[in-house]
């Protein structure tokens, strides 16, 4: 069972949660800073996260050692820019050149995040983020920016990680949970962001005319509890609000009639301009990224809003269905039709830049038996290649996490990477890092390009 020859058989971090460093060389507060600051009592905060600014060096050269093809990280917006605007930072340039750098050398193909959960701080200070069209601006140059330094050696750009989760969160988007016009904010966010995401696949391609650029979508597929019509309509309505109605936006340029319809009947329109459409249309998606990591399953009946999509939802656990730690489904199979899904809609290229299983880990003798990480990598990489062989485009897989990085949520608990970094949320140590039986197995996998 193999794969394309040129699969991009990768690994993904996040600056915010890998690189630490979080105020060094010249670096600005970001969203994600402070989200993380709020939680510093009750688990570890941004400061040092897995210190990759200072294990850059031994963290390509595991990677290499893994055999990896590519890595997926992502530029901090606040290190390029620590305000967002003005003037550039040197050193943070330096950083990601460096990085980079040693990635191409090592024949690692560069995955490039431009915005992952970390809007300078400064922005939502003066401008309120992307409330305001300012921020679409600044945003469109400061991806340029980073296509005139780094375009060169980057082939596969992505322009932001989860808009569909971020405006579901509202501290995500540096905004405050008592604002009387929360909604309508919210609402002007994300299609302020589609814009900027338009703006910079505009400018991409203007420099760049053979790079590859797109979104990346969190992309969960949800079931109904019931065959009962209103849990299997609910299923369907929250499947196509959460993903299918941005992945429209990002691949045609237009805005979902469905969503259209209900920001008009809550009085949420954002503020449109008459040259937006050719904006959207123009700026649209070369592949699309997703983000699938389980199922979710939701019930019409009991309606508690523990799931909050703007849509009133329950998600009930399936019976049928194997739990982790923190009440992620294992369900490998819906994977296959979640791509299969997607590709047959939209028909373009797929790279899933995220998928993994999180537990709580410890050393034992000094290694790390990740028995469930490994059987996870093995089903889930079974049914892409099932994928494949029914016609789906899938050009890559960024597992998540290359190494442990900090769960916004739950810290050090949560643990993805292949590779443990010997560390908890209030005792840094020295954030060695040591290989587990999944970097091990998920090396083999590359080395006979499958399974």
């Amino acid at each position: 069972m193999s794969f394309p020859k040129k699969f991009l058989w990768g690994a993904a971090t996040s600056a915010f949660q890998y690189e630490g460093a979080y105020l060094e060389d010249g670096k600005g507060w970001t969203v994600a800073d402070e989200r993380c600051k709020a939680k510093r009592d009750i688990q570890a905060d941004s400061s040092v996260a897995s210190d990759g600014y200072h294990h850059l060096e031994q963290d390509v050269s595991l990677m290499k050692e893994l055999g990896l093809k590519s890595y997926r990280f992502s530029i901090s917006w606040a290190r390029i820019y620590p305000d967002g605007e003005g003037t550039i930072n040197s050193e943070g340039v330096a950083y990601y050149k460096k990085l980079i750098d040693l990635l191409v050398e090592n024949h690692i193909e560069p995955v490039v995040t431009l915005l992952h959960f970390d809007i300078p701080w400064a922005l939502v200070e003066k401008y309120e983020g992307f409330v305001s069209r300012k921020c679409i601006d600044l945003y469109e140059n400061y991806c340029r920016t980073c296509f005139k330094l780094f375009g060169n050696k980057v082939n596969y750009w992505l322009t932001i990680n989860e808009q569909n989760v971020m405006v579901m969160m509202h501290d995500m988007l540096g905004l405050k949970k008592d604002d009387p016009q929360l909604s309508k904010k919210l609402v002007q966010c994300d299609y302020n962001m589609y814009l900027a995401s338009a703006k910079a696949i505009i400018t991409c391609h203007k420099m760049y005319p053979n790079a590859h650029i797109g979104p990346c979508v969190s992309y969960p597929t949800f079931y109904p509890e019931t065959c009962h019509p209103d849990d299997v309509a609910l299923a369907y309505d929250i499947q196509d609000m959460m993903a299918f109605a941005p992945m429209e936006t990002y691949v045609y340029g237009t805005i979902n009639p469905v969503v259209m319809n209900k920001w008009i009947k809550e009085d949420t329109v954002p503020n449109i301009l008459e040259e937006d459409d050719s904006i959207l249309k123009e700026g649209t998606a070369d592949y699309l990224g997703v983000n699938w990591y389980c199922t979710q399953t939701v019930s019409a009946t009991s309606r508690n809003g523990s799931f909050n999509i703007g849509i009133d939802v329950d998600i009930k656990k399936n019976p049928y269905l194997e739990y982790g730690q923190w009440n992620w489904s294992y369900d490998p199979r819906a994977l296959k039709m979640a791509l299969k899904e997607c590709y047959v809609r939209f028909k373009k290229p797929i790279m899933i830049c995220e998928n993994g299983w999180s537990e709580l880990e410890e050393l034992c003798d000094g290694k790390v038996h990740d028995i469930k990480r490994v059987q996870y990598l093995h089903d889930h990489i079974e049914q892409m290649q099932k994928a494949l062989d029914e016609g789906v485009n899938l050009i890559g897989y960024q597992h998540w996490s290359f190494v442990d990085i900090l769960s916004s949520s739950q810290g050090f608990d949560k643990r993805y990477g292949l590779i443990f970094v010997d560390r908890d949320n209030f005792n840094i140590k020295e954030c060695q890092r040591i290989k587990k039986d999944s970097f091990y197995y998920y090396r083999n996998v590359i080395e006979n390009n499958g399974l």
